[in-house]
């Protein structure tokens, strides 16, 4: 199983929101809106990481209202 930590940057005020629908994702298992770098950080799970990456790109970077994303894999 692949696994990765993604930090999200999104539009003002639209926090909630975006943490909602990724979390109607099932790829991802955890989603918390954060203070600090980024806005929210999620912690993604695929069957591989080619899998993995292609739910950042598909999934999580075309949620209306993200800005960015910086995806870091978890290796153990």
């Amino acid at each position: 199983m692949a696994k990765a930590y993604v930090k999200i940057w999104v539009d003002g005020g639209k926090e909630g929101a975006v943490k909602d629908a990724l979390l109607s994702h099932d790829s991802v298992v955890v989603a918390d809106i954060t203070a600090g770098e980024q806005d929210i950080i999620a912690l993604i799970e695929a069957p591989s990481y080619d899998d993995l990456l292609k739910t950042v790109i598909r999934s999580i970077r075309t949620v209306p209202g993200v800005q960015k994303t910086s995806t870091n894999l978890v290796l153990e």
